[in-house]
């Protein structure tokens, strides 16, 4: 009576794969895919550094902060992608991540976030760079284009890394 069914096994096949599905993370970043890929991810300030999220939020930690922020908003990651340079959006896979959702960390230390509209995701110390999956290019506003990192890594400019990007908190 009580016996597997197919639907069964179907629903518990979905409840596992529930995390592989996770929605992309995304960051606005200065710095170019050969930077990224040349640090080997997407690093913090202070990839060593123990400053809490709550204290990374509020922006008091500065160079010692170890946090690399990211948002779950696609349009909010775009949005500040208006420099006359290139700019990139990238997408995160967050499978893998020890990714803290600040929104609930504030709430968890009874504290007021102050900027709960960002949507904020960070990871502690870095994004490595087999969980970016691609980026968006924007110049002044508009996408130029979009690359997969397996694109990227199959043309001749992937070991040509660039100096001199800033880095940006989407």
């Amino acid at each position: 009576m009580f016996g597997r069914s197919r639907f069964t096994y179907f629903v518990s096949f979905l409840a596992l794969l529930g995390p592989a599905l996770a929605a992309n993370l995304y960051r606005m970043d200065y710095r170019t895919p050969a930077e990224i890929k040349a640090a080997g991810g997407i690093m913090s300030r202070d990839p060593d550094g123990d400053g809490s999220v709550i204290d990374h939020v509020k922006a008091t930690l500065g160079d010692k902060d170890p946090w690399v922020s990211t948002t779950s908003d696609k349009k909010l990651a775009q949005a500040g992608a208006k420099s006359p340079g290139n700019v990139y959006v990238y997408y995160i896979n967050p499978s893998g991540l020890n990714v803290v959702d600040t929104v609930k960390e504030f709430k968890k230390a009874k504290q007021e976030h102050p900027h709960p509209g960002e949507k904020e995701f960070t990871v502690k110390s870095s994004i490595p760079w087999n969980n970016v999956v691609q980026w968006d290019t924007f110049k002044m506003g508009k996408k130029t284009g979009t690359t997969t990192r397996e694109e990227y890594e199959h043309s001749a400019g992937a070991s040509s890394p660039k100096k001199g990007g800033r880095s940006f908190i989407a």
